[in-house]
């Protein structure tokens, strides 16, 4: 397959229509399409993939809200000015069909009207536009050369290559690589045909409904497998992004306090506890004055308290007695006895007034001497209340409450000062300002990136429940299956047959095994150049990738070895190739005699001169060892390995080719990988990659050369023949 062109219109930064030739001829199997970050190379990019994948671009198995949602993103701002607002992609391929090519047109273009958007989809095989029913022949022929779900093998950013590793499902992609390049995946279909084939067979319609259940959910399952697999390799970005903004944020905080600084909430914390202690202090001054004015002279004098109280009680009962006879006078009780009636009149009313006048003043008499007393005071009704009140406060006084109001208003005036003196001390306010400033931006930046992680994590949740769910009703619609199988028989034998294919499977992949890991690294050691840097690649049955260095042991070393890690995490150690070397050394058939042998060593019932023997070996390397270059450099060569190993001839295209590539490699990679890895090769590069004399080297195999570069004042991507100046790299 070899993309011929691409047209591109109103399509991200690209305004109107853009054509790109992108064939290649010959020896120039190299397209090179040059400009800097935000130029338009990852639109072009992505344009590529959506013009062959349309939803499965984006991984959606087919149109749903998200995918037109990404699409209103993509197509062009000023688009969306104009009265018909039109986007399209459009790229030719040619794919072999029969013992010819035929060049194919994809066409996806986008109107929006009334607020809705909608997709047109054509497909024009020479010129002839594919009815419906040849639709689903082209697309399952194009997936069958390039599957969806490897299509970011062929089409992919540098800059996300390096993390290549850092899956857990990784060796799940080298699988359908190897398998579905290699065409090995026709076991596959077969084994799927043959599931169905007592169905269809017998005319049953029941069973023809549950084994299309059956593949749709093996779709389904298939699509939800690939999202988890996105999405867990998103999580670990998520998780080291949000530690990267706490560690930033931490560090400003720290170089803030340690410069003096107080944040706003500190500041407000000790600007309240400051006006806590000012209120105590201020509460308790007052206190004491109202003590120092008003009872503290009565408290030093509180020994003369009694003999006060007491002339104050006699003043009150002389005035009382001297005002009550005032009253009742001889002359006024006389008075009162004569206004009698006639009828109650009494004899001699004079005398009995005498007599009344008497005994009332010797019945109200106060028990001292009242001829002889004194007036000192001689207070108001008011003053004298007064005096009375002081005199109780005086005796309810708490002498040891008003020590302690003393001692706690210094303890609150001292906190005060310290409060207030820590507080001028702080940075000035410009200064806190702009660490609020930054703290606000980077506390905004978290905020966002927890939601995008809890949006990340419930949705893994949810496919994960959905993975589980569909597996379930898998399960339940095969058993299904084999109950409505009419011929028990047939169907044991096609069982039989997918247990064959999957035999098959394996046995073509382990052939293609020794090939893949010869040529990755064949490869990686022209590129890398160091010498007895990796020595062995094996791929083991779950296509999982070991990598090893050589190492010298002596017999001993590895029967403590083998004493100390057991058997099973020897044998993978020292990888199947050193296992085998080992037999070969000691003379043995197996791996249990291995561990028999280097037991005996241990025990001593063999001769110790042989324990010190050297056998060269290998020793595991964890790929976590590798540089991120190194890494990056050996994923390249896996890709060769694989790609060269499939015989298959794709386009290979690739955004931001050197990135996190030393100057070290770059020129191998430009010599060895990008000339040989396929014949057509499309380069999306910045100014800092295959510029200089890497585009030198690049020069013999170039077909055509673009420069992208987007104008601020238009706001567009403007595509141009041609590429950078030459510069130093």
């Amino acid at each position: 397959m070899e993309i011929k062109k691409i047209r591109i219109c109103n399509f991200s930064s690209y305004v109107g229509e853009n054509t790109i030739d992108l064939s290649t001829k010959n020896e120039q199997n190299v397209v090179l399409i040059g400009g800097n970050n935000g130029a338009g190379k990852t639109s072009l990019f992505t344009a590529i993939k959506l013009a062959l994948y349309g939803p499965q671009c984006f991984r959606f198995q087919d149109k749903n809200n998200q995918y037109t949602a990404k699409i209103k993103e993509l197509i062009n701002h000023d688009a969306y000015t104009k009265q018909d607002v039109t986007a399209f992609v459009e790229i030719e391929i040619s794919m072999p069909t029969d013992r010819s090519c035929s060049l194919y047109t994809i066409h996806r273009e986008w109107n929006y009207t009334g607020k809705k958007l909608s997709e047109d989809y054509a497909v024009y095989q020479d010129g002839i536009l594919l009815k419906a029913k040849d639709m689903d022949f082209f697309q399952n022929y194009l997936f069958s050369l390039v599957p969806p779900n490897l299509f970011d093998f062929f089409f992919f950013d540098g800059e996300e290559i390096a993390e290549f590793f850092s899956t857990g499902s990784y060796n799940n992609y080298i699988k359908n690589a190897v398998l579905t390049l290699c065409g090995y995946d026709t076991f596959q279909l077969i084994k799927k045909f043959c599931d169905s084939y007592v169905g269809l067979e017998n005319g049953n319609e029941l069973h023809q409904a549950t084994t299309e259940k059956v593949l749709a959910l093996e779709a389904k399952i298939q699509g939800l497998s690939d999202e988890i697999s996105h999405l867990t390799t998103i999580m670990p970005e998520l998780d080291q992004r949000l530690t990267d903004l706490h560690n930033e944020e931490n560090a400003i905080r720290a170089n803030f306090e340690n410069a003096g600084g107080l944040n706003q909430e500190i500041r407000e914390k000790l600007s309240k506890q400051a006006q806590h202690q000012d209120a105590i202090r201020s509460n308790h001054a007052k206190q004491i004055r109202d003590f120092a004015e008003n009872l503290m002279p009565l408290y030093i004098t509180k020994e003369l308290a009694d003999t006060a109280k007491s002339q104050l009680r006699k003043e009150r009962e002389a005035n009382r007695y001297q005002t009550v006879m005032q009253q009742l006078s001889n002359d006024m009780l006389y008075q009162v006895l004569c206004e009698l009636p006639k009828n109650e009149q009494v004899v001699q009313p004079k005398r009995l007034a005498e007599v009344l006048s008497e005994k009332i003043a010797k019945q109200l008499m106060p028990n001292f001497e009242i001829d002889n007393f004194k007036h000192i005071h001689d207070l108001s009704q008011e003053q004298e209340n007064r005096v009375v009140s002081a005199f109780v406060r005086l005796q309810n006084f708490d002498v040891r409450g008003m020590i302690d109001i003393c001692k706690n208003k210094a303890k609150a005036a001292a906190k005060y000062d310290r409060l207030t003196k820590q507080l001028r001390d702080a940075l000035p306010e410009v200064d806190a300002d702009s660490f609020f400033t930054s703290i606000k931006n980077i506390s905004a930046e978290i905020f966002q990136y927890e939601n995008t992680r809890e949006t990340t994590m419930l949705r893994l949740t949810e496919a994960e429940g959905e993975l589980n769910a569909a597996k379930a009703q898998l399960e339940n619609q095969k058993k299904e299956l084999r109950r409505l199988a009419k011929d028990q028989t047939a169907y044991i034998y096609t069982d039989r047959m997918s247990q064959v294919m999957d035999c098959m499977m394996q046995d073509a992949a382990h052939a293609k095994f020794k090939q893949v890991e010869n040529l990755t690294l064949e490869i990686f050691r022209k590129i890398i150049r160091k010498n007895d840097f990796i020595e062995l690649i094996e791929l083991d049955d779950n296509f999982n990738i070991n990598i090893y260095k050589k190492q010298v042991y002596t017999a001993r070393e590895l029967a403590l070895l083998l004493q100390n890690v057991g058997g099973d995490e020897l044998s993978k150690r020292l990888g199947m190739a050193g296992v085998q070397k080992a037999l070969e050394h000691f003379h043995l058939n197996s791996i249990q005699e291995l561990k028999h042998s280097l037991g005996r060593h241990l025990s001593g019932e063999q001769m110790s001169l042989m324990d010190e023997e050297p056998v060269s070996l290998y020793k595991h390397m964890e790929l976590s060892q590798l540089s991120k270059g190194e890494k990056q450099v050996f994923i390249l060569a896996l890709y060769w390995a694989i790609i060269k190993t499939s015989g298959q001839s794709i386009p290979f295209v690739i955004d931001t080719p050197f990135a996190r590539i030393d100057t070290e490699h770059r020129e191998q990679i430009a010599k060895l990988f990008f000339p040989g890895i396929s014949k057509q090769v499309i380069i999306l590069s910045t100014d800092e990659e295959v510029v200089g004399r890497y585009q030198k080297i690049l020069e013999p195999y170039t077909a055509h050369k673009y420069l992208l570069d987007y104008s601020t004042d238009k706001g567009q991507t403007v595509l141009t023949p041609g590429y950078f100046n030459e510069v130093s790299a």
